[in-house]
């Protein structure tokens, strides 16, 4: 079971995409884009990563794939998406958990908007 939030990662692209909940997954265009890969995941809070469905199944239908990204990888992701958006003193981030780190970069995306 997901546990929310997550962050949607695009392969080849720092930039990460915060989704709040499962409401917020359904209603987000990014699972079903033409341009999207196979190696395009969603990782939940506990670091838990998950395949995306294909195109013909629900939105809701991530597979777990038994992978567990650490909270050193997890900020690595984070601090790239801040230096992508222009963020100053990334190499200063540092969060305790791996919802922490996902605060941070809801906020550098709030602060793009």
């Amino acid at each position: 079971m997901i546990r929310w939030p997550a962050i949607l990662i695009v392969e080849g692209d720092p930039e990460l995409v915060y989704v709040h909940d499962l409401a917020d997954w359904e209603n987000h265009p990014g699972a079903y884009v033409a341009s999207r890969s196979d190696a395009d995941l969603l990782v939940d809070s506990l670091g838990k990563v998950y395949e995306l469905p294909g195109r013909a199944e629900p939105k809701a239908a991530l597979r777990p794939t038994g992978q567990i990204k650490s909270l050193e990888e997890i900020l690595g992701l984070v601090k790239a998406h801040a230096a992508s958006s222009g963020a100053c003193c990334v190499a200063k981030l540092y969060a305790p958990s791996i919802e922490e780190a996902y605060r941070i970069a809801r906020s550098v995306m709030d602060e793009q908007a």
